[in-house]
C-alpha cells in the first residue's frame, strides 16, 4: 500500500467542500476524513476515495467496497425537529417517536427517521451516556494502540444535536404500557406515536460459585470495556516489579473470547483460555479451522485447555486489590488444576434485552419476535431492531443489518415501506495471528488479500 500522506495532492473534493464520514457495515467503524487513519498511514484530511484501494478497515479488514457514506441528515428536518418542543419538560406532550438504547440500533434509526424526512419529535432512552463507538474495536484496540479516551468517536449530546432529537442519558426504561402508548423511566413519562425498541443484549453470565465470581469481568460495551481495561492495566503495573506476565483467565473460547485472548496476548499477558468445546469457535468452525485457530493462539503465549468442567471461584488469600482470583477446573482428560489469575474476562455471549417487551406483553422468544419485512413487533405501534429482535427464530449479532433495519422502521413511520431482507451472516474473527472469515458457503483462514477478503477457504460447512 502507497498511503496518501498529502491530502492537498487528493483527486478528489476540492479543500472547500465539507469532510465526510463512512462507515464500514461490517463493523460499524466510521472513517472520519477529517480525523484520516494515523495507524495506516492515511493523514488527516484525507478523502476517502483517495484512500489506496488496498487499504482495508482497521477493524475488521474488511476492503472500501464496504464502507458507505454516512450522510449528515437533511438540515430541514433536523432543524424543524429542533424548533418542535426540544425541552425536556414537554416529553410529555410530544407524540412522536421513542426509541429506546442509544446503541448503533438506536442511532441508525434516528438518523435514518431524519434522513427519510421525518421532522417530528424523536425522544431517546438509554442508561448510558449516549457516546457514538465501534463496539468491534474493543476487543482489538489493545494490539493496535488505541487510547481508551480515543475509543468515542462522537458525544451523544453532539449527535443529538446534529439529528435534532432529545436525548434522555442515564435513563433507564421501567414499564411499557403499550395500550396507552406510555413509557415509565426513572425522569418521567414518555408518550408515544411509535415505539422503537433498540435495548440490545446483555452480556450473559455463568452461574459459577464461589465468592470470586463476581470479580470475573464482562464486556458489552464501552463502559464495561472500560472498566475491564483499567483493572488489566493496573494489574499490569502491579507485576511489573516481578518481572512476570499478568495472568488472565478467559471464559468462553467464542469469537469475543478468541479475540481478546488475541489482543491481550500482544500486550504481554499469559492467557488461559477455558471452554467446554473441544476447540475454538466449535459451534462455527470445523475441527480443522478450529484447531489451526488454537495452535496460532499458542503461539502467541495463549493456553486453550478443551472440555473445561469449571469449578468454584474463589479469591487468593492475601490478595492485594479486588480483581484477582484463584479458579478450580477439570480438563477433559480428568485432570484437575487450581490456578491463581491477576483478573478474569468471562466471555460466554450474549442474551437479547427482552424483559421490558415481555412484561408489556408483547411476543417474545430468544428475542423480542417481529415480521421479517417490517420489523413490527406483535403490537402494530411498536418495532424492535438489532441484537434484542427475534427474526425467523433468529436473533441479530452482526453489524450489517442494523443500519438496513434502521431505513426499513424509517420507511414504515414515514408511509414509505423498504422491506427488510434477511441475508446469511458474515463472521469476521478479529484474530491477527489467523484472520478467518465464516460465510454461509464456507470459511477463509488466512491473510487478507487486496480486497480486504481472506483467500484459503479451509471448510464448506462452518455449522
Amino acid at each position: 500500500m502507497s498511503p496518501t500522506n498529502n491530502p492537498s495532492e487528493a483527486r478528489g473534493p476540492s479543500a472547500e467542500q465539507a469532510f465526510r464520514r463512512w462507515l464500514c457495515e461490517a463493523c460499524g467503524l466510521i472513517y472520519d476524513e477529517a480525523r484520516g487513519d494515523p495507524d495506516s498511514g492515511i493523514a488527516a484530511g484525507t478523502r476517502f476515495e483517495d484512500i489506496p484501494d488496498d487499504w482495508t478497515c482497521p477493524v475488521c479488514g474488511v476492503g472500501k467496497a464496504d464502507f458507505k457514506p454516512l450522510e449528515p441528515a437533511p438540515a430541514a428536518a433536523a432543524a424543524s425537529a429542533r424548533q418542535k418542543k426540544p425541552a425536556l419538560q414537554a416529553a410529555a406532550d410530544d407524540h412522536g417517536v421513542v426509541i429506546v438504547g442509544a446503541g448503533l440500533a438506536g442511532w441508525s434509526t434516528a438518523r435514518a427517521l431524519r434522513s427519510a424526512g421525518f421532522d417530528g419529535p424523536v425522544s431517546i432512552v438509554t442508561a448510558c451516556d449516549g457516546t457514538v463507538y465501534s463496539k468491534p474495536a474493543l476487543s482489538v484496540c489493545g494490539g493496535k494502540g488505541i487510547a481508551l479516551e480515543a475509543l468515542a468517536q462522537q458525544t451523544g449530546a453532539d449527535l443529538a444535536d446534529e439529528l435534532g432529537v432529545r436525548l434522555l442519558a442515564h435513563t433507564w426504561a421501567i414499564e411499557l404500557d403499550a395500550a396507552r402508548r406510555r413509557v415509565l423511566t426513572t425522569r418521567g413519562t414518555l408518550r408515544y406515536r411509535h415505539l422503537v425498541l433498540a435495548s440490545g443484549a446483555r452480556a450473559r453470565r455463568l452461574n459459577l460459585e464461589g465468592p470470586g465470581s463476581t470479580r470475573l469481568f464482562s464486556v458489552n460495551d464501552l463502559q464495561a470495556y472500560r472498566a475491564f481495561r483499567q483493572a488489566f492495566d493496573a494489574a499490569t503495573a502491579r507485576v511489573e516489579a516481578s518481572g512476570r506476565p499478568v495472568r488472565l483467565l478467559i471464559i468462553g473460547a467464542g469469537l469475543v473470547g478468541c479475540e481478546f485472548a488475541n489482543d491481550l496476548a500482544s500486550l504481554g499477558a499469559r492467557v488461559t483460555l477455558l471452554d467446554t468445546a473441544a476447540w475454538p469457535l466449535q459451534a462455527r468452525l470445523d475441527r480443522h479451522s478450529g484447531e489451526q485457530l488454537r495452535d496460532a493462539l499458542a503461539a502467541q503465549g495463549v493456553w486453550f485447555d478443551p472440555g473445561a468442567r469449571l469449578g468454584p471461584v474463589c479469591i487468593p488469600a492475601g490478595a492485594p486489590d479486588c480483581a484477582s482470583v484463584q479458579l478450580e477446573w477439570t480438563s477433559a482428560c480428568g485432570t484437575r488444576q487450581a490456578r491463581a489469575f491477576d483478573l478474569g474476562l468471562m466471555a460466554v455471549g450474549v442474551e437479547a434485552e427482552v424483559r421490558v417487551a415481555a412484561r408489556a406483553g408483547l411476543a417474545v422468544g430468544r428475542g423480542i419476535v417481529v415480521d421479517p419485512c417490517s420489523l413490527l413487533t406483535s403490537n402494530p405501534d411498536i418495532y424492535a431492531l438489532g441484537d434484542c429482535a427475534e427474526i425467523n427464530g433468529q436473533l441479530g449479532c452482526t453489524i450489517e443489518p442494523i443500519h438496513r433495519q434502521a431505513r426499513t422502521i424509517a420507511g414504515e413511520i414515514t408511509g414509505a415501506p423498504q422491506p427488510f431482507a434477511v441475508h446469511s451472516p458474515v463472521w469476521v474473527v478479529k484474530t491477527p495471528c489467523l484472520p478467518i472469515t465464516i460465510r454461509s458457503e464456507g470459511v477463509s483462514v488466512g491473510s487478507p488479500d487486496s480486497s480486504g477478503r481472506h483467500s484459503e477457504v479451509t471448510a464448506a460447512d462452518p455449522a
